[in-house]
């Protein structure tokens, strides 16, 4: 596959502003563009990207003419999503990802939002962001998480490694390969379909949010059953926020156990604990790019952008 990469942004970016999954509160949305505009950049909202129905923010038709306007833009540098929530996977089947593959741009999201970050790359190649959204960005980021989505927009440097305090192996080793962060749930959503990027030799970074024991247990078994896991080069686990119960906990395997467990015919290396997910303190991470997983966390070992 041909991979693609966008073009740098610069600190004075015009941003789209969609939203491809579910609606926003208004205050949040306000938030978080003024935020924006304080961070420099010159933020444009698509024309439902504030809308409201249902569950969702507008309908499929009004969801996708938002995100493939943003991406025909010729002034719009990047596209940013306001919140995941549900519906993106909607839009997949309706997608011309021959248009976004010709204009390729930053895009930024996260949680359900997944299934637009992996369908892209799987159709176009295209680098994407698991990154914050607009609404989180008007919450206000920490200054670790805010660093890490400056760098991961080529705004500002990095460090090479990326790990937290909390990072360990929970099975030794190193492995190479394209990196594939995103929401659990929303991953299993596309197998089976023509949107479920190749993970051969892929380390795979994996959080979720509100889920209990049994259907992560659940969840990361059809991916072994699907073959999944044993395609893949190693595994890194980010937060799981609100998963594990503190009461009753000898009622539940623990998530190690499950891991170790369901790799245990294909041993790759296993990280736990990396600062991605649900969680306020949280890195960006970049959908397609060559990385190394190893007991220091993850190098990032090619570029982001193309200029």
């Amino acid at each position: 596959m041909r991979i693609i990469k966008p073009p740098a942004l610069s600190p004075d970016a015009k941003i789209a502003v969609i939203s491809p999954a579910g609606p926003i509160d208004p205050q949040r949305l306000k938030k978080g563009l003024r935020q924006l505009e304080e961070w420099g950049f010159n933020p444009v909202l698509g024309e439902h990207a504030s809308g409201k129905t249902a569950y969702l923010a507008a309908n499929d038709q009004q969801r996708l003419s938002d995100l493939i306007s943003a991406f025909e833009d010729k002034s719009v540098d990047a596209v940013f999503c306001s919140r995941g929530g549900y519906g993106a996977g909607r839009l997949l089947s309706m997608i011309p990802f021959d248009t976004i593959g010709s204009n390729p741009k930053p895009f930024v999201g996260f949680s359900d939002v997944t299934a637009l970050n992996w369908a892209i790359f799987a159709k176009t190649g295209l680098i994407t962001l698991s990154g914050p959204t607009v609404g989180e960005i008007g919450d206000g980021l920490p200054p670790d998480s805010l660093r890490s989505f400056r760098a991961a927009l080529g705004l500002e440097s990095s460090a090479a490694t990326i790990k937290s305090d909390n990072f360990r192996m929970l099975r030794p080793g190193s492995a190479r390969g394209r990196l594939f962060p995103g929401c659990l749930s929303m991953i299993v959503t596309l197998l089976g379909t023509p949107f479920m990027p190749d993970l051969t030799g892929a380390i795979l970074v994996i959080e979720d949010v509100a889920e209990k024991p049994y259907r992560i247990d659940r969840t990361l078994t059809h991916l072994k059953n699907a073959g999944i896991l044993q395609k893949i080069s190693g595994l890194v686990v980010g937060s799981m926020v609100d998963c594990w119960p503190e009461t009753n906990r000898g009622q539940h395997l623990k998530l190690d156990d499950i891991l170790l467990e369901l790799t245990s015919d294909h041993p790759i290396p296993i990280g736990i604990g990396f600062p991605y997910g649900h969680h306020i303190d949280r890195v960006t991470l970049p959908i397609g790019v060559e990385a190394e997983l190893s007991e220091n966390g993850l190098d990032l070992l090619e570029e982001l952008y193309s200029i």
